[in-house]
């Protein structure tokens, strides 16, 4: 499959299960290699010749189609760019394993987050998307989190680890918290 990402289209890149790293695609180079922009998190030499997957949506009018290959950091530049080598072919991709249940589905959940409520999006047993009602938490990509789900059928605590983090337009911030033990909420919500 050809390199099918346009200019500015963001991209991330996943080193494991350590968080997700957001950037945006900047220019092909020779012998396979690529530029990108960071976005969040910024990564240091440490990260270099770490195998990474990248995974982008190849039609932005069809947001479920991503797209994954796996490719190897090959520098950083001085002006916050990586280099990165791919190492397969790009192929269809999908990120999670698990069903995620949107607020709707589940009107009787809540979810404090570090003893603080916050607001659930939607959630899976892999893992949550929440908003913070207060800002004042400084909460970066890589922390681990206490959180305390709140359901109908009873209370359950988890520990997550914040894996990507975004204000909206309202200037409230959102997490992507991945769940370490993932088979333990499943009975609450499915």
């Amino acid at each position: 499959m050809r390199f099918n990402i346009k200019p500015q289209q963001e991209i991330y890149l996943h080193p494991g299960e350590r968080f997700i790293i957001r950037c945006r695609f900047q220019q092909i180079l020779p012998h396979s290699h690529f530029a990108v922009e960071q976005i969040e998190p910024l990564i240091d030499e440490q990260s270099l010749n770490e195998n990474v997957l990248v995974t982008y949506s190849a039609d932005n009018t069809k947001p479920h189609r991503r797209y994954s290959f796996e490719a190897k950091i090959k520098g950083l530049t001085t002006e916050g760019s990586i280099i990165l080598q791919k190492l397969k072919n790009p192929k269809p991709h999908e990120l999670r394993n698990k069903p995620r249940i949107d607020k709707n589905t589940l009107p009787h959940i809540r979810v404090k987050c570090q003893k603080k409520e916050s607001q659930v999006i939607d959630i899976s047993s892999n893992g949550a998307h929440i908003i913070l009602y207060e800002s004042d938490i400084e909460l970066k990509i890589g922390t681990k989190v206490n959180l305390k789900l709140i359901f109908d059928s009873g209370d359950m605590e988890i520990e997550g680890k914040i894996i990507r983090k975004w204000d909206d337009e309202f200037q409230r911030v959102h997490l992507a918290i991945f769940f370490e033990e993932n088979d333990r909420i499943g009975k609450f919500i499915y």
